[in-house]
């Protein structure tokens, strides 16, 4: 099976813009600024991101959770369904290097023992003095900031230190224009749980009938 050295011949057709690396805020680095595709030859391409995905009966104890505790907030709450933990934003990737960019992810998943992800509050981020998203805030983990460090080298991507990266699951975005209006004070919550790791997900985003949809196109066993 190919290595990640793939990606040193793909990557380059398809450059990520300076300015903007890996932060907690992964909402703002899952921007449209990443030029995936310049050079495909048929012109198709998907929106992908690598991501986590959730047991089902912990996205009901999230979502109801925030329907609890931030109700009268003006937050728009992610749909339960898209709940999901995300490790890598790729952008617009071509359909043609899809095949290649999924053997290289298995190859790095596949080197990764499976580990479980423990998570002990919900929060503002990316913090309180620029507020955007409630969180659920995991406990750093080693084995998810070796994945993400190895993926983030595949992608070439000027990453933050494995110890420095600690998981979040987005849980609402905050309305800006309304949030000063009410000036919370204290958002924090304890709220205990942990999840599995498996495998991680490549999914597909998409725009379908006013709402963001996401679609998982393959999975990536680890060991």
């Amino acid at each position: 099976m190919p290595g990640s050295e793939i990606l040193t011949d793909l990557w380059p057709k398809f450059p990520f813009r300076a300015g903007q690396s890996p932060s907690e805020n992964y909402l703002e680095f899952c921007s449209e600024n990443y030029l995936f595709g310049q050079n495909s030859t048929t012109g198709m391409q998907k929106r992908l991101f690598l991501a986590v995905s959730l047991p089902e009966d912990i996205k009901k104890r999230l979502f109801r959770f925030v329907e609890k505790e931030y109700a009268r907030l003006p937050i728009r709450r992610v749909r339960r369904e898209n709940l999901h933990l995300t490790i890598n934003f790729l952008g617009y990737v071509p359909d043609e290097d899809i095949p290649d960019i999924c053997e290289v992810f298995q190859d790095i998943a596949g080197s990764i023992d499976s580990f479980e992800i423990e998570f002990e509050k919900t929060e503002i981020g990316p913090n309180k003095e620029n507020p955007k998203m409630i969180w659920a805030a995991g406990k750093t983990c080693q084995k998810l900031a070796e994945l993400k460090f190895r993926l983030d080298k595949a992608l070439r991507i000027r990453g933050r230190e494995r110890e420095e990266f600690r998981p979040h699951i987005t849980l609402g975005r905050i309305k800006r224009s309304e949030w000063k209006k009410v000036s919370p004070s204290d958002m924090e919550r304890k709220f205990f749980f942990s999840i599995p790791v498996n495998s991680v997900e490549l999914f597909e985003s998409k725009f379908e009938k006013g709402k963001r949809v996401y679609y998982v196109l393959d999975s990536f066993s680890l060991k």
